[in-house]
């Protein structure tokens, strides 16, 4: 099982970096994890800019592998408790065992060109949350998952 995480740019909030560095690390001493950053695109000041959602997409979508079992973070999909999201996991590691891959928006979302191209769509709640705040969301409970999958202690 190796995990990967397609984002757009690098974190700049210090607590994103702080936090993700450190998840990255935890996750890492149980299963390979990976981070791709795909070109950040410069956006308008103000409102949301469909034309660079969809460079950024295209540039998300140009980092999978052909044939990835790609799952797109989108507020708009199924949304999965902890435990939902621990039986999810463990059966797509247990059924597939292939590389799975995280792709997550910039600030305006998933452009089509990419939700196109990942095989299932989760939320990660029903709430629109900032990009850099979303990767380290998903870090937390993909390091929740495995611990519990593996019966290694959990961080508190």
């Amino acid at each position: 099982m190796r995990l990967h995480v397609a984002a757009p740019g690098r974190p700049h909030h210090p607590g994103a970096i702080a936090w993700g560095s450190d998840l990255y690390a935890r996750i890492g001493r149980i299963v390979p994890i990976e981070r791709h950053a795909a070109r950040e695109v410069r956006r308008r000041t103000s409102g949301p800019d469909a034309n660079a959602r969809q460079r950024e997409a295209i540039a998300l979508r140009d980092l999978l592998p052909a044939g990835a079992h790609a799952v797109a973070l989108d507020p708009a999909a199924k949304s999965l408790d902890s435990d939902a999201f621990l039986r999810w996991f463990v059966a797509h590691c247990e059924r597939a065992g292939a590389p799975l891959w995280f792709v997550i928006g910039g600030p305006d979302g998933l452009d089509t060109v990419v939700l196109a191209a990942c095989r299932e769509r989760l939320a990660l709640g029903p709430m629109t949350l900032p990009h850099e705040l979303a990767e380290v969301v998903l870090l937390e409970q993909l390091y929740r998952a495995l611990t519990r999958w593996k019966g290694l202690p959990y961080h508190r």
